[in-house]
């Protein structure tokens, strides 16, 4: 790689927004390059497992047609609230989940993320793996003008640099768009493992008709000892993936190895028999972004746009994070388009990326749950009282024969007392409705 490399934007990032950008602008008819530090795209990247096809097709309306490698389409989904014996499981299917091409797919990152990489390298994007962007370069007035990587000679130009670095947002940092490294509060460590079975046994474990059938749950309480945290439990083609997530915050003032707490989900009663016999093909970990609309970076600069985890762009209470990130990588390469048809690339300009996110789902949901994780660090009771006491009245319900009803609904409430004072309900509740609200 030569100093004199010269293009009309740079993408820092092969994850999903970077790779959406990276699209974008090539069928937009600019000359783009993107720099991915991994082995491949995607090499470094994991995700839960969901992958919602809307965002997809608007960036590539054609999609379908090009044998996207997807695992099963996600036509039941919901939730388990798991005590440390039983689940209370609340899930929903419908023929309307059903289609060809599906609403939403569960996907493994390191199939997926390859093959989006490949659409921009057919979409005339040159894709450059194993090298790290060191440093963004700027000019005198501070506008950027490409970028500084790790290998010799190692100078990028460019008058358009999209930053889809992921959570470590070191060249954020290093531009003053963000603060420093996200504080333990506002950053959960999840680790997942894909555990292979046979397709036929998937399908009857989990009462699918066939591989057109998939399920996605999500998980609360025990499986994260009742710490603000989820789990999940989704289907593959031949495989299960599992995994759980909890802020760095409770992991380190618990004492807790993720490991641990993923082996002790495994071996829930309610678990186990749907891993059983299995094979793990993978294991790994990812930081997730969880600060919230009013902590996010400043996502605009001379030159300079931020995309994806970098802009800590995840809506954990819906699982919500790969669509977030392709949107706004969309939305940052047609920003770029405009500011290369009038030829200003200054931060006034490129606040139209803003403005853009402003009006589309991506920052009307942070905006909505900017609350949320303070939710769960003000009150981190919530998931374990409420979660064991569903449960616990459900077993009151179903096994009160030959008992009076009113007896058995006073012995419910007695269970709520225990844990709580109608008081402290009452604040739970309204903390909720305002962490919902916005």
């Amino acid at each position: 790689m030569g100093a004199d490399l010269r293009f009309d934007a740079i993408v820092v990032g092969g994850g999903p927004a970077g790779v959406a950008a990276a699209i974008t602008m090539a069928k937009g008819g600019l000359d783009c390059v993107l720099i991915e530090r991994g082995r491949f795209a995607g090499a470094k990247n994991l995700f839960g497992g969901v992958l919602y096809t809307h965002a997809l097709a608007d960036i590539l309306p054609d999609y379908w047609s090009r044998q996207p490698p997807f695992e099963r389409p996600v036509t039941e989904q919901g939730y388990w609230l798991l005590s440390p014996d039983s689940a209370m499981r609340i899930l929903h299917k419908g023929e309307c989940y059903k289609g060809e091409p599906a609403a939403a797919y569960t996907a493994l990152r390191a199939r997926f993320d390859p093959w989006f990489a490949e659409q921009a390298v057919r979409e005339g994007v040159l894709v450059i793996p194993k090298t790290t962007v060191t440093e963004v370069r700027r000019d005198d007035q501070g506008r950027a003008i490409g970028v500084a990587t790790d290998r010799p000679e190692g100078e990028v130009s460019a008058p358009i640099v999209v930053l889809a670095e992921g959570v470590n947002n070191l060249l954020t940092q290093q531009l003053g768009l963000a603060r420093g490294d996200l504080p333990p509060r506002y950053v959960a460590l999840a680790v997942k493992e894909v555990i292979g079975l046979p397709s036929a046994e998937i399908e009857a474990r989990f009462g699918l008709a066939g591989p057109q059938e998939g399920v996605a749950i999500d998980i609360f309480g025990d499986a994260t000892l009742g710490l603000p945290g989820t789990a999940f439990l989704y289907t593959d083609t031949k495989a299960v993936s599992i995994g759980v997530g909890l802020l760095l915050e409770e992991l380190v003032h618990h004492n807790l190895r993720p490991y641990e707490v993923l082996a002790r989900f495994k071996a829930h009663p309610a678990v186990r028999p749907y891993l059983a016999g299995g094979t793990p093909l993978e294991y790994g970990a990812h930081l997730i972004p969880e600060q919230g609309y009013d902590r996010m970076p400043q996502l605009v600069a001379d030159g300079v746009l931020v995309a994806g985890d970098a802009a800590c762009m995840v809506d954990a209470l819906h699982r919500e994070g790969t669509n977030l990130a392709m949107t706004a990588g969309r939305l940052a390469g047609e920003t770029a388009l405009e500011a290369h048809r009038e030829q200003d690339f200054s931060a006034r300009a490129l606040r139209a990326y803003r403005r853009r996110l402003a009006e589309s789902f991506v920052l009307k949901d942070l905006k909505q749950y900017r609350r949320m994780t303070d939710l769960l660090d003000s009150t981190p009771h919530l998931l374990g009282t409420y979660v064991n006491f569903i449960n616990e009245a459900a077993q009151r319900y179903f096994t009160a024969h030959g008992i009076p009803k009113r007896e058995m609904e006073a012995e419910i409430l007695g269970l709520l007392r225990e844990r709580r004072s109608f008081l402290g309900v009452a604040r739970d509740l309204m903390r909720l409705l305002r962490g919902m609200r916005g």
